[in-house]
């Protein structure tokens, strides 16, 4: 009898720790990484159209937090966008609440690729303007069609010649263009352009269990470039799960 209680406490001794390592996250509750998932809809020019999404987040306290994301986002046919940003998070209430509101304020890299052969931009061209150069023409949403331009980068001077309308494409991305020449394949390619840019908004996080929460955010990200600025609208809806 002795023997068996003596083999009952050791094995007792034995398995203790590893039953209270396994139930202690349950025991401290959630810790301060969270990550989510999310789907929405952003908006502006050159068009709107779907959004994901992904987050990690680290909670300083319980107000503050630092936040990394990234994002893609269709903007129309022929177009899309992918950010990437980090951003400071501020609770707009204090204590373990069911809904939290929140701003947000970052900054990062915002960037947008043109298939230019698409129907919105230059898909539209037909082969007897193929070797034509083209030159964005300063204060007009198009561009300036001629022959043997030595130059680059915006015309400036006063334009009477055929133009072709580009009124898809962003002012803020068209007068960066430089000269663009049709290609005689039709293969015009993709053009991207990558700026810094500011990312600022606001949203809830909700409580669905004590580590599950959905959290319907509004962001506005401002690109920069060449003393103009653009802004998009991003609408989501994420699913998180605090660690």
């Amino acid at each position: 009898m002795c023997r068996r209680a003596i083999a009952i406490l050791a094995f007792a001794a034995f398995i203790g720790p590893s039953v209270g390592f396994a139930q202690s996250p349950a025991i401290r509750g959630p810790g301060p990484v969270t990550v989510a998932f999310d789907g929405g809809l952003a908006a502006g020019s050159p068009g709107a159209g779907p959004a994901i999404g992904a987050r990690l987040a680290f909670d300083l306290n319980d107000r503050l937090a630092i936040e990394t994301a990234g994002s893609w986002a269709g903007r129309g046919g022929g177009a899309d966008t992918v950010s990437l940003n980090a951003s400071l998070l501020v609770g707009l209430t204090r204590g373990d609440r069911k809904a939290m509101p929140y701003t947000a304020i970052g900054g990062g890299f915002y960037r947008a690729t043109f298939h230019m052969g698409d129907r919105r931009f230059f898909g539209m061209m037909g082969p007897q303007y193929a070797g034509t150069q083209l030159v964005p023409v300063a204060g007009m949403h198009g561009v300036g069609m001629m022959e043997g331009y030595a130059g680059s980068g915006t015309w400036t001077e006063p334009w009477s010649g055929p133009t072709w309308d580009l009124g898809q494409m962003p002012m803020f991305y068209l007068q960066r263009m430089g000269v663009v020449q049709v290609p005689s394949d039709g293969r015009w390619g993709m053009r991207t352009f990558g700026d810094p840019a500011l990312s600022v908004g606001g949203g809830v996080r909700m409580n669905v269990t004590e580590r599950v929460f959905v959290r319907p955010e509004v962001r506005a990200l401002v690109a920069f470039a060449d003393g103009r600025s653009l802004t998009t609208g991003l609408f989501t809806v994420g699913l998180g799960y605090r660690f």
